[in-house]
């Protein structure tokens, strides 16, 4: 039994309008298109970098609000460790705990 040669050629993806039409697209989208791979990118590490501080003002949020709930508790306390404030009649020594 022998083969002809057209039987023994090898597919060449090439000639195939399907697959040359595949590859078009998919370049497209990939480098062409309005949502490409480099915006997708992008914006992933935007969207982190957002989280991140998300994250960090909510911490601030947190650390406002229990210095507002001390102040309003003992106002007097508050003005003395903070600003350090003081009475006519009185001394204040700063210790640096180091």
């Amino acid at each position: 039994m022998q083969f002809s040669n057209n039987s023994r050629k090898w597919y060449n993806p090439f000639t195939n309008w399907y697959f040359i039409l595949l590859a078009g697209f998919v370049t497209w989208m990939i480098f062409f298109d309005g949502n490409d791979l480099s915006t997708q990118l992008r914006l992933t590490n935007k969207l982190v970098d957002l989280e991140n501080e998300k994250i960090e003002i909510a911490e601030k949020i947190e650390q406002t609000s229990s210095e507002l709930n001390a102040l309003r508790k003992n106002k007097e306390k508050f003005a003395r460790e903070k600003y350090y404030m003081k009475k006519d009649n009185e001394d204040v020594f700063i210790i640096d705990k180091k």
